[in-house]
């Protein structure tokens, strides 16, 4: 969780090199006149995780409430819906649309989000993972590091084995190599 001014930018620089951005992306302008709208989300739920962590009275009510509102018209504008606190560092959001987190999911860094995503609510994650395009994460299930959810698999019971590969309905096991040996998937 974000802890401090310094903690806020290591979070954005993350998030910028896990989408593959240089630091000129961490302006909000540049983002906007770039139509780099995932980037704007990003950039706006960091900003909210600073205020709600780090401020204190009413310049955190005065700041929630503007940086919230702002996070909450690029949320309707994206499609996406994650809550604060959710992710680590380098959260990588590859496409905008219909992306759901439940506030009271969390997980780790280094986490790969595709579109049409649905996590419920009580859902702990590891380290480097890959949700594919239209997975759905039920309630109070748990992830190991270096895990890929296949697309539009259903995962519904936990997954304590690191570094593998789940998919289907309900998702299971399909191969040992995980978020780790991606590259020779």
């Amino acid at each position: 969780m974000i802890g401090s001014r310094q903690d806020l930018r290591q979070y954005i620089q993350a998030d910028l090199k896990a989408n593959k951005k240089s630091s000129k992306y961490s302006s909000l302008l540049y983002c906007r006149m770039r139509g780099e709208y995932n980037l704007l989300f990003l950039l706006y739920l960091r900003r909210l995780e600073y205020v709600r962590n780090c401020q204190k009275g009413l310049l955190q009510k005065i700041n929630g409430f503007i940086v919230g509102r702002r996070l909450r018209h690029w949320s309707a504008f994206t499609g996406i819906s994650i809550q604060p606190n959710s992710f680590g560092r380098g959260l990588y959001l590859p496409h905008w649309g219909s992306i759901v987190v439940n506030g009271t999911a969390r997980f780790g860094d280094d986490c790969v989000v595709q579109n049409g995503v649905n996590v419920s609510d009580h859902v702990r994650g590891g380290n480097h993972l890959y949700l594919g395009a239209g997975a759905k994460i039920l309630s109070d299930v748990e992830l190991a590091d270096d895990i890929i959810v296949g697309a539009n698999a259903v995962v519904n019971k936990s997954v304590s084995t690191p570094n593998v590969v789940v998919a289907g309905v309900p998702a299971s096991i399909v191969s040992e190599k995980g978020f780790r040996d991606r590259e020779q998937v």
